[in-house]
Formats: structure tokens, C-alpha cells, sequence
């Protein structure tokens, strides 16, 4: 199963981990696992090339945490449209893949 957790502070999106295979079918195969890596890596190369914001992120296998800086207003609302609309994603894939996907938001 991936697990993503959503990190909110004041209604807004700090930062997200991604963690886990799906699980959905073999490795190469599964659109679960790569539903989810895309829409995470264009997410955030969105924040870092066209929103030009300083976004800190890591990875390793089956792993993404991204981590948001302070922004000002105007950079926190264009930022939001990108992470909103991924959580949207997010939130559709966990409706129809329930056994494969869990995102929980603290």
C-alpha cells in the first residue's frame, strides 16, 4: 500500500511524504505506483521550475517527502493551486484503489 501523509498548518499544504508500493501489480505494471509518482513529481517540479520557489525534497526507493518553505501571499496562493490539485488526485485514486492507497492529512 502507499501511504501519503499531508502536513497542513493554518488550511494550507507544509508538506507531503510518500511512502510505499502500491502494491497493485508487479513492479513495471503497477498504475497505481505510477499514477502517484507522477502526479508527485510534476507537483513538485511545478513549486521548484515554474512557481521558482525553494522546496526541499528527498527521495529513495518507494520514498518522497517534500517540505515547503515560508512563502509570502502571493507565492502561498499559487503554490496552493499545484498541491490542491494533486491532493484532489490523490484523493480520487484512493476512492477507487481503497486496498492500494492511504492519505491522511495532520
Amino acid at each position: 500500500m502507499t501511504e501519503i501523509l499531508v502536513k497542513r498548518k493554518n488550511g494550507s499544504i507544509v508538506g507531503f511524504e510518500v511512502s510505499g508500493h502500491s502494491g497493485f501489480a508487479c513492479e513495471g505494471e503497477d498504475i497505481v505506483c505510477a499514477s502517484i509518482s507522477s502526479v508527485t513529481w510534476c507537483t513538485i517540479n511545478g513549486l521548484l521550475n515554474v512557481l521558482g520557489l525553494d522546496v526541499g525534497y528527498e527521495e529513495s526507493d518507494a520514498y518522497i517527502k517534500c517540505t515547503l518553505p515560508h512563502l509570502d501571499e502571493e507565492e502561498r496562493e499559487r503554490a496552493d493551486i499545484l498541491l490542491e490539485s494533486m491532493i484532489m488526485f490523490f484523493d480520487e485514486l484512493q476512492m477507487k484503489y481503497p486496498d492500494f492507497v492511504l492519505k491522511t492529512e495532520v
